[in-house]
């Protein structure tokens, strides 16, 4: 099997030698890395905590500017209604 010659900002993949823009791996064979697998089970968690428009319950939190100051990836969702780091009641009522 003959590769394609390489075009520019291309380069090949150290694992199985395709062409790639990526600067180590090809796309499939980055997922087969630990690194891969880790973004992987991210992009599979996240997608289970669909957002809700305006962050839901989580934009009256004192963590939420458009997102969870806090890296907690249900902020926004209604997941997120049992966060602990949520205000429940503000002392200001």
């Amino acid at each position: 099997m003959k590769i394609p010659e390489l075009r520019i900002n291309e380069r090949r993949c150290i694992s199985c030698g395709t062409n790639t823009p990526n600067p180590l791996y090809c796309y499939d064979c980055y997922f087969k890395t630990p690194a891969g697998l880790v973004d992987r089970k991210r992009e599979i968690m996240l997608q289970k905590y669909t957002r809700i428009e305006g962050g839901g319950e989580c934009r009256c939190c004192v963590h939420w500017k458009h997102r969870c100051l806090l890296g907690i990836p249900e902020g926004g969702t209604r997941y997120a209604e049992n966060c602990p780091a949520r205000e429940t009641v503000s002392v200001l009522e």
